[in-house]
């Protein structure tokens, strides 16, 4: 057994090694038959002048066959073991095949200009998208994602991502873009009355609290009321008159839509949401507040508990084999690629960020490649490097032997042909 054959185990590899055991035995059966033919030629050429011409193809055949043969196999070993010069070409230049590998890596493939170039006339960002937007790629995508989510998660540190957070925090609220963001979420809320529910949900939650806290309020009023109107009940009238109108301003609130009350709380809404755009004042006051409130030990905690939460939740998810989240994120590749497509600006776009990227790595690491290339070729034995040529090249080297065969059977055949018709000009 040959070390190709031993040594390589791939599908691709048996069928290169099947291919190439197929074209050397066809070969050398070839060069086989061409001596038979001879020998059979060769005992009847007296007897009739065709044979000659079969024993001169056939002789001119081996000839070829055999230096062929020859040719193909000093390229990779010493026909017979002999140490005949100049054979077993690539074993001997192992490490001058490396560094010319090296080179044309560096020179050709990872040259910036050639990168750039080569790049600039493909569509990446289109060649990516329409893989992703084949259901089954976007399968195999999601299920290498989902599975790799438990290892990615355990090299986040939580202090680290706790202070990430705070950090984040705080430079939206000194530049000013937390009361911007405020101010401009305020304005999504209220436009076309979005906002509406979440009001009708507070004067619920009001309504209910007061409900609840009828004794309380009622205790609050006897309290501020004198001993003298006690006594006559005034307290306990204010009470009722109080919680009455409450409760009526809160039950008409909810159930009419148009309701001053509401438009009031809009009209503050809005006029909100532009002091926290526009107002100095009002910027500073929300900085102050995220300040203090970030300072505060429970918000620290709260993030703490927040990101532990997300990540259990997570590495639950990305563990159960029952879990959906494989489908979700294939749906996301499958979508992010058709916007891709759909989207000429932003595919650009990031075409060209891609070109940049690509040229700057070949800049940068094109030379390491092509070290690591060299290194890796030239820390292979002689016997490993010689098999994955063959593997690759060798059918090919066995159709030069067949093309040899048939070729110098041909011109041996013209050769004599030619010899007998100037012997008979001759005479």
């Amino acid at each position: 057994m040959s070390v190709i054959e031993a040594d390589d185990h791939s599908p691709q590899g048996r069928e290169a090694l099947r291919a190439l055991r197929i074209m050397r035995l066809s070969a050398t059966a070839l060069l086989l038959l061409m001596c038979v033919i001879f020998i059979i030629a060769s005992a009847k050429s007296h007897e009739h002048w065709v044979w000659r011409y079969v024993r001169a193809f056939a002789e001119a055949a081996m000839v070829g066959g055999l230096a062929d043969w020859f040719a193909v196999t000093a390229i990779f070993r010493r026909p017979f073991g002999l140490p005949i010069p100049h054979t077993a070409i690539i074993a001997r230049s192992k490490d001058r095949i490396a560094g010319t590998v090296g080179n044309f890596i560096a020179d050709n493939l990872l040259a910036p200009a050639n990168v750039a170039i080569r790049l600039q006339r493909q569509d990446i960002t289109a060649a990516l998208a329409r893989q992703i937007i084949e259901p089954a790629q976007a399968r195999r995508l999601a299920d290498s994602v989902v599975k790799a989510i438990p290892a990615v998660l355990d090299t986040f540190d939580e202090a680290a991502i706790t202070d990430f957070l705070r950090k984040q925090s705080a430079a939206l609220a000194a530049d000013g873009r937390a009361s911007s963001g405020a101010g401009a979420l305020l304005d999504i809320l209220t436009e076309q009355g979005r906002h509406q529910p979440l009001v009708e949900a507070a004067l619920e939650e009001a309504w209910r609290a007061l409900a609840a806290n009828e004794a309380t309020i009622r205790a609050k009023v006897r309290d501020k009321t004198s001993f003298l109107w006690r006594l006559i009940s005034v307290d306990s009238k204010a009470a009722d008159a109080m919680i009455g109108a409450l409760d009526s301003l809160l039950r008409d609130a909810i159930a009419d839509p148009h309701h001053p009350a509401r438009q009031k709380i809009t009209s503050m809404l809005e006029n909100l949401a532009d002091d926290l755009r526009s107002s100095p004042e009002m910027r500073a006051k929300v900085e102050r507040l995220t300040e203090d409130m970030l300072a505060h030990p429970a918000v620290g905690d709260f993030l703490s508990g927040a990101w532990g939460s997300f990540k259990d939740a997570l590495r639950a998810q990305a563990l159960n084999p029952d879990s959906n989240l494989q489908g979700v994120v294939a749906g996301a590749f499958i979508r992010m690629g058709e916007d891709l497509l759909a989207d000429d600006v932003t595919r650009e776009a990031l075409n060209v960020r891609l070109r940049l990227l690509c040229t700057a790595l070949a800049e940068r690491h094109g030379r390491d490649v092509s070290l690591l290339a060299t290194e890796t070729i030239k820390s292979w034995d002689a016997q490993t490097i010689v098999a994955k040529l063959e593997q690759n090249v060798g059918r090919d080297l066995q159709y030069i032997r067949i093309s040899g065969t048939i070729i110098g059977g041909l011109v041996g055949l013209v050769i004599h042909t030619a010899g007998y018709w100037l012997n008979f000009a001759a005479r």
